[in-house]
């Protein structure tokens, strides 16, 4: 397919805003979130050093994070570092369980019935919501927090209903659609891998290069 002139000038003009965009929305989490991914980090570092694990949920594109973080975790993250597996669960994975969960159970209790099925105090739960209003990923937390669970979040817009029921959220500022959030949420998670890398002393966190 050939573009005319104006219509080529016109894509390439949102390819570029579109991508400084997304750049500078992960400026603005660097500014106003590196203390909590920090945290977060900490949090789930010093469960895996006491036997703990970690539990993540949500939906969609969500879901696929999740199983995505969890992965790096359980399998590997960056392929010269040759370090043990971590216990990190993806409460999305398996669809069986989601789907009689939510013929038996109704959908939006499928993730906290699974934190009841896996979690145990002192474990984390990492819920990961675009909008920050998930019900599913509400009632987890909420689960997890009344029994003695570390509960995390990653977030967009203004934060929703989870913002302030989470024991650290971060919340990436785009509303709209879920796309750009869900960059900032994967890139967030990969920074928070490294830092668990180099916090249990696997490897030092690798310093970008300029």
């Amino acid at each position: 397919m050939n573009l005319g002139a104006a219509e080529r000038m016109s894509q390439l003009e949102h390819i570029v805003n579109t991508l400084n965009y997304a750049a500078d929305l992960k400026r603005r989490v660097a500014q106003d979130s590196a203390a909590e991914i920090l945290e977060m980090a900490e949090r789930i570092a010093g469960a895996f050093r006491t036997g703990k694990k970690l539990l993540i949920c949500g939906n969609g594109g969500s879901a696929s994070d999740s199983q995505h973080l969890a992965t790096e975790l359980t399998i590997r993250y960056r392929s010269s570092v040759n370090r043990p597996a971590m216990p990190a669960i993806a409460l999305t994975a398996d669809t069986s369980a989601l789907t009689a969960g939510a013929n038996d159970l109704g959908y939006d209790n499928v993730f906290a019935r699974l934190t009841e099925a896996y979690g145990n105090p002192g474990d984390v739960l990492l819920g990961i919501s675009t909008s920050g209003n998930s019900e599913s990923v509400i009632r987890a937390i909420n689960y997890a927090k009344s029994h003695e669970m570390q509960t995390l979040a990653f977030l967009g817009g203004n934060g929703g209903k989870m913002k302030d029921l989470a024991d650290v959220s971060i919340i990436v500022p785009h509303t709209g659609a879920a796309d750009r959030t869900q960059e900032c949420h994967i890139a967030i998670g990969h920074i928070i891998i490294e830092l668990i890398e180099d916090l249990l002393g696997y490897a030092p966190a690798p310093k970008p290069k300029a």
